[in-house]
């Protein structure tokens, strides 16, 4: 069965009221979002009559108000943004047809506002117990969790002419967490799951230095002659005041440093090599140390950070290794590995069987299984 049938046999399945709930939640968002493009980008005109039966079906009140409400509830998951991408996700390679069976184990819910600092003591915060006020008094700064579960700093005094060491605090998320810091000089930080950054406590008068391991998107604080420093462990991005996204995880194939905003020097540890990035530009260093540059849709970059899983022609394993991360389950794949290529979004506060559910109707076959210690795994198979 070809693209198009399958979206005219979901398209009669609905209409004859015999979808499931994930199938009938994509044919509902799929026609709001047909219509709001322009109708000579709608390819096929038995399709376009069937969607506004589709719309003709919905309460007016449903119409008018789907996506405000699918922001808000988990269930209600949005997978493309546009049309073709919707429904015509796969591009697949003798991949052939199933009946996805529902799953029996307990699913598998969303992370969430998770982390723990360590201060330059040594002591430990698990940031997610403590509730809004003071969390913790360290040399020249306090630390305070605002009402929005946001991480800031207090300077009791600018260290200018101290020769006393700084104090460095950490910021670790475990996977199926993340969690946003205001630096002391003002810089915002958003650190995704399975994450550290490592920073000074206090807004010393010489250059910012973080590092970082894993994910993180930063708005710098500009401050004339002090330039701000993020260190992996496999290149250094050099900025004044800029938006940017470094994507530094060790399981990924290439070290990925985004640029929303303002201008970054990237320079890999291995070679010296640099490069200068313009917004909208995308470095990667490879295993190889090789640097490269390209434009991208930076949406896809930040996706994580605006609450959403966004693909771009991503094969099944980049997705899977977002969702290990997100959803602290692991990953298996059972026979050969499905060869396929996904477009699309999916909103980061569903269940992870909201996710998949959806995917396996275009013959993405998965279970999820629970050890004896109660620690959760999909397997993907063929």
């Amino acid at each position: 069965m070809n693209g198009e049938q399958k979206i005219k046999s979901l398209l009669q399945r609905y209409l004859a009221g015999k979808c499931n709930e994930s199938e009938r939640a994509l044919v509902e968002q799929w026609y709001q979002i047909h219509r709001a493009t322009d109708p000579a980008d709608i390819p096929y005109d038995e399709i376009e009559q069937d969607l506004l039966t589709v719309g003709e079906q919905l309460p007016a009140a449903r119409r008018q108000r789907w996506f405000f409400k699918t922001r808000y509830v988990a269930a209600a998951t949005l997978i493309a943004a546009t049309l073709v991408a919707y429904l015509l996700m796969v591009q697949r390679n003798g991949l052939s047809d199933s009946t996805h069976h529902p799953i029996t184990a307990a699913d598998i819910m969303p992370g969430g506002n998770k982390a723990t600092l360590t201060l330059a003591d040594g002591r430990h915060i698990v940031l997610d117990d403590i509730s809004a006020g003071n969390a913790g008094t360290q040399r020249d700064s306090i630390v305070f969790k605002n009402e929005a579960g946001q991480l800031t700093y207090l300077s009791e005094g600018t260290q200018t002419g101290n020769k006393r060491a700084i104090p460095l605090n950490t910021i670790t998320t475990p996977r199926g967490g993340q969690y946003r810091v205001t630096l002391p000089d003002g810089t915002q930080v958003w650190i995704n799951a399975a994450s550290s950054l490592t920073y000074a406590a206090i807004d010393n008068s010489g250059e910012r230095v973080v590092q970082l391991k894993g994910e993180a998107y930063f708005e710098v604080a500009k401050s004339n002659g002090r330039p701000f420093r993020v260190i992996t462990p496999r290149q250094t991005v050099e900025v004044m005041g800029t938006h940017f996204n470094v994507n530094s995880y060790p399981d990924e194939p290439a070290v990925k440093t985004t640029l929303l905003e303002g201008s970054v020097k990237i320079v890999g540890h291995a070679t010296d090599e640099a490069v200068m990035l313009r917004p909208g530009q995308q470095a990667s260093l490879n295993k190889e140390s090789q640097l490269s540059v390209r434009q991208i849709d930076i949406n896809d970059a930040v996706a994580w950070k605006n609450g959403l899983f966004r693909f771009e022609n991503s094969d099944i394993e980049a997705i899977m290794r977002q969702f290990a991360r997100w959803y602290d389950v692991e990953v298996e794949f059972e026979g050969s590995k499905p060869d396929i290529k996904l477009w699309g979004e999916a909103y980061r506060n569903a269940s992870a069987s909201q996710v998949l559910d959806m995917l396996a109707y275009f013959d993405l076959k998965y279970r999820i299984e629970t050890n004896n210690s109660g620690k959760r795994k999909i397997i993907i198979y063929t």
